[in-house]
């Protein structure tokens, strides 16, 4: 989503504009393209822009559905995500006079002279940070069996123990006490 702020900061300081962005699926020739990085599948956000002293200050929230691997299973699921964000863009050119401004501080982000805002990095980076490491497709997921591979939640079962090689010699000590167990 890319956004003209020259508008913006042509109004008064504290003038603000609200944007929303809703698209399912995510089509992957455009202007949100870049969201498909982040496994969002659809996104629908709802921004606010304010005219602050250094330039424009967006706020606001954005409800996507992830696409993920269930960490048991590993089946493909559409994780809901819902990211709350803040962030200043410092302006580097005056918009009534074109002259160059002073004054961004190092690594932060910046209006160009163009005045337009691409805030699809800012919803990447948001919905990157709100998706849940360890998904689950259920919470009662049984996972994988360690033994076969087999998905458990669709064929449940068990293996008789197997005893490791290395510690064969242990079981026969075991063996040959049996009392002692």
């Amino acid at each position: 989503m890319i956004v003209n702020v020259a508008p913006l900061l042509k109004q008064p300081i504290g003038a603000s504009v609200d944007y929303m962005v809703a698209e399912a699926p995510i089509d992957p020739r455009g202007e949100n393209a870049g969201l498909l990085e982040s496994g969002a599948l659809d996104i629908d956000a709802v921004l606010r822009a304010i005219h602050t002293n250094p330039g424009a200050y967006f706020e606001g929230e954005a409800n996507a559905r992830i696409e993920q691997e269930c960490s048991r299973c590993l089946r493909r699921i559409a994780t809901p995500v819902t990211a709350s964000f803040a962030e200043q863009y410092y302006a580097t050119t005056e918009v009534s006079t074109g002259l160059g401004m002073a004054g961004a501080p190092v690594d932060s982000k910046t209006i160009g002279s163009d005045f337009r805002v691409d805030l699809v990095p800012l919803l990447r980076e948001e919905l990157i940070l709100a998706t849940p490491q360890a998904p689950l497709c259920r919470p009662d997921c049984r996972g994988l069996c360690p033994s076969c591979g087999e998905d458990l939640n669709e064929r449940p079962h068990e293996h008789e123990d197997d005893i490791d090689e290395r510690w064969a010699r242990l079981q026969a000590l075991q063996d040959f006490h049996p009392e002692r167990q």
